[in-house]
């Protein structure tokens, strides 16, 4: 079970069980993939018991669907929810940029009249800039989730937020939430007995990684407070 990340003398900790790993290092891959960036070599993940259990609260923790080990028979819903992540691109190698979730990691900088005038140039100008923040934000979010026992300085902790919130505005895109009745449909999908079909496991993926990401900027906001 994931724990929420807490502002500690040592820095910014949590706790995320391997398969929760697992599934955020796909996530992070997928986005990866539509920005035209490359995952960091891939590395075993550690398992490990989660340290400084005690900082955390009941009320804040999150579970996800525990995946099967090898000789395990999963339930359909467990195997439903397993085979939609690292389905959410289709292995593009180059940017298509008419792709809804590519918009919105990459909006168009201009508005008004400069939309429809050289906006494409623009576009072009900065835009690789903006991708490789985004790539090495997401890049080392991957690598910073080899151990469930996170530890992260202020810096590191900013990258991974980044990195979620990447992640966070592609399953938004993928899932067509452009209002507030549209969010609350997702949000409405709390667990796993309430997925029937990809778009709620997808609404499953969407909550977690947005509890994640705002735990941890709480424990930011917190300390500038």
């Amino acid at each position: 079970m994931a724990l929420a990340f807490k502002s500690t003398l040592r820095g910014y900790s949590a706790f995320l069980e391997k398969p929760e790993r697992q599934i955020l290092r796909s996530l992070f891959s997928d986005v990866l993939t539509l920005l035209g960036g490359v995952s960091p070599a891939d590395q075993q993940l550690d398992d490990d018991k989660p340290r400084f259990r005690d900082r955390f609260r009941t009320g804040e923790s999150l579970r996800l669907p525990r995946a099967p080990g090898p000789a395990e028979a999963a339930s359909s819903t467990d195997d439903a929810f397993w085979n939609l992540v690292g389905t959410l691109t289709d292995e593009v190698v180059h940017l298509n940029l008419d792709d809804p979730a590519v918009k919105r990691l990459l909006p168009d900088a201009r508005s008004g009249d400069d939309a429809h005038h050289g906006s494409e140039q623009f576009r072009q100008l900065a835009q690789d800039d903006i991708r490789q923040q985004k790539i090495t934000d997401l890049q080392r979010a991957y690598a910073l989730l080899q151990s469930g026992s996170l530890m992260l300085n202020r810096a590191e902790a900013e990258s991974f937020s980044r990195a979620l919130n990447q992640v966070r505005l592609v399953l938004s895109s993928r899932l067509k939430i452009t209002d507030e009745q549209d969010a609350e449909r997702v949000h409405a999908i709390g667990s796993v007995d309430q997925a029937t079909d990809v778009e709620s496991y997808m609404a499953l993926l969407y909550n977690f990684v947005s509890w994640l990401q705002e735990t941890l900027m709480q424990a930011l906001i917190g300390d500038i407070s």
